[in-house]
């Protein structure tokens, strides 16, 4: 599997995941506990989401850079 393939699918179980934890939230949860804990993996999802599109821009700015076309 090509490293783009693999960082388009990761992003889609990521987002996947995310979007089902906002309709768990939104649903309501039985205790503040619970609540918190949710919120914190949504949280984890976006954080984990934005850097790997950092990582992949860093990396495409990284290839056109080495082929002198910045």
């Amino acid at each position: 599997m090509e490293d783009v393939t693999a960082i388009w699918t990761i992003l889609k179980k990521l987002r996947s995941r995310k979007e089902n934890l906002k309709d768990v939230i939104a649903a309501g949860l039985p205790n503040m506990d619970t609540y918190v804990k949710a919120v914190g993996e949504y949280k984890a999802y976006q954080i984990i989401e934005q850097e790997i599109q950092d990582l992949q821009k860093d990396e495409d700015n990284d290839d056109q850079a080495s082929k002198g076309t910045t």
